[in-house]
C-alpha cells in the first residue's frame, strides 16, 4: 500500500509543480488557511478540486477560496444552508485581503466543556449568561487563524489587526454587531459598541484565542456608525 500511496502524493506534487492549477490549489497546498488537521489538506476528499454543490453561489465562492479554510463541521453547516448570509459576505470580504481558518459556526460550538448549546448563552460564561446566543442560529463565527497564525498570542499583530480595520471598514448596515477579540486587538483599535465591538472585560478575556464576528438580530445590526 505505501508504494501506490507515494506514488500518488509524488504525482500531487509533481501536477502541482508543473501543470498549474486550477481554484488556488498550488497557493493553497504551499499556503493554507488552516493549519494541518484542520480544513483542506491534501488528503481530504475534495482537495483536488469542488466536490459538493451544495449551498448558494456565495457559499461555494467562499469555500473554494483558497484564502478561506474551515473545519469539516464549519463546512458542512455553510453546505447546509446554517450560515447567515450577511456572515457569508463579511467572511468573503475579509478574504479579500486575508487568509482566514473558522474552526465554528453552529455545530460543534459550545461556551462550557459539558453544557450543550442552546438559544441563550449558558450562565457562567461570564456576564453573558442569558444573553441570546448567535452561534446557535448560525449568525456567529469563529475565526483562529489569520495569515497563517494563531489569533492566541498575537492580537497586536498586523495580519490580525489587519482584519479588524477591513470589518471597520464596512458599511454599518453590513458590519457585524457583536466582535470580540483578545484586549490587546480591541485596545489596539480602538472601536467601540456603537461600531460593534464588545468591550466588557471578561468578554475579552474569554476571547483571547480567537475572534467572534456575529450578529444579535435576524435582520439589521444595532451599529450607527
Amino acid at each position: 500500500m505505501r508504494a501506490p500511496v507515494a506514488a500518488l502524493l509524488c504525482l500531487c506534487v509533481l501536477f502541482a509543480a508543473g501543470c498549474g492549477t486550477p481554484d488556488g490549489l498550488d497557493r493553497a497546498t504551499r499556503d493554507p488557511a488552516c493549519p494541518p488537521g484542520l480544513g483542506r489538506g491534501i488528503l481530504d476528499p475534495g482537495f483536488l478540486g469542488p466536490d459538493d454543490e451544495r449551498g448558494s453561489t456565495a457559499v461555494r465562492k467562499l469555500l473554494r477560496n483558497p484564502d478561506f479554510g474551515a473545519s469539516d463541521e464549519a463546512a458542512e453547516d455553510l453546505r447546509g444552508g446554517e450560515v447567515d448570509p450577511r456572515l457569508v459576505e463579511t467572511l468573503r470580504t475579509v478574504t479579500e485581503q486575508h487568509r482566514i481558518c473558522v474552526d465554528v459556526f453552529k455545530e460543534g460550538h459550545f461556551f462550557i466543556e459539558g453544557v450543550e448549546d442552546g438559544p441563550r448563552i449558558p450562565e457562567g460564561y461570564g456576564e453573558a449568561g442569558g444573553l441570546p446566543n448567535t452561534h446557535y442560529f448560525g449568525r456567529a463565527a469563529d475565526i483562529r487563524y489569520v495569515d497563517g497564525e494563531p489569533v492566541e498570542g498575537n492580537g497586536a499583530g498586523r495580519a490580525v489587526l489587519g482584519v479588524g480595520r477591513v470589518l471597520a471598514g464596512l458599511p454599518p448596515a453590513r458590519r457585524p454587531d457583536q466582535i470580540i477579540g483578545p484586549e490587546e486587538w480591541t485596545r489596539t483599535l480602538g472601536s467601540g459598541y456603537e461600531e460593534g465591538w464588545v468591550l466588557e472585560e471578561d468578554q475579552l478575556d474569554l476571547h483571547d484565542e480567537h475572534l467572534h464576528l456575529g450578529y444579535t438580530r435576524e435582520d439589521g445590526t444595532r451599529n450607527i456608525r
